[in-house]
């Protein structure tokens, strides 16, 4: 775009704010930086398909007073995929909301042995979450939502998705902060760039 185009620096601005740092993996895999790009257009899609069901919902009920029923399931559903598809994105971005207090106070070595905990938890309550997840769709898949006809299934795989794929971005953090130390960044780093320091 010309930059003496009226309006380019809030396009450049938007388009700023909305790019992301590529960590050492994703500068190193086109494959995973792709499959992070997908996650994130996926949200954006369920975020805009939220807004418009539920927009749907309110014209339908009170401009012309014959709401649809099945506005508002299916709403909920896409709410539901949003949630799980993004928390494995913020996964992927290692921007999930963390207490670091104790991080940052404590050795270096140890800082490092508290992430590295935390990330095991973080596998074992995906991997138990996503076995959870499968078994229930197994269980419900016979059922249909109410309103919409849709399988009731399609709620369950949402989180059974979502934590499969929280696993396997955990799984590429421990692999890289392995096998490249230095070029990710420990708790105290992090904490200290989200505080501007």
């Amino acid at each position: 775009m010309n930059p003496d185009t009226p309006g380019s620096d809030t396009i450049a601005d938007a388009e700023a704010m909305l790019a992301f740092d590529k960590d050492s993996f994703e500068r190193r895999s086109a494959l995973y930086r792709w499959a992070i790009s997908l996650e994130r257009a996926i949200g954006i899609l369920l975020m805009v398909g939220v807004f418009a069901l539920v927009l749907l919902q309110v014209i339908t009920r009170y401009v012309f007073d014959s709401p649809l029923s099945w506005t508002e399931e299916v709403a909920r559903l896409t709410l539901v995929w949003l949630t799980f598809l993004a928390a494995a994105y913020v996964t992927s971005r290692r921007s999930h909301i963390t207490v670091d207090l104790i991080a940052t106070v404590v050795p270096r070595r140890v800082a490092r042995a508290i992430g590295t905990f935390a990330r095991l938890v973080v596998l074992a309550v995906s991997a138990f979450m996503a076995v959870a997840g499968i078994m229930m769709v197994d269980i419900v898949a016979a059922i249909a939502m109410p309103a919409s006809g849709l399988p009731t299934a399609l709620l369950y795989l949402a989180a059974t998705i979502g934590f499969i794929l929280i696993f396997i971005h955990t799984i590429i953090e421990f692999v890289m902060v392995a096998k490249h130390p230095d070029e990710n960044p420990d708790t105290v780093d992090t904490a200290a760039h989200m505080e501007g320091l």
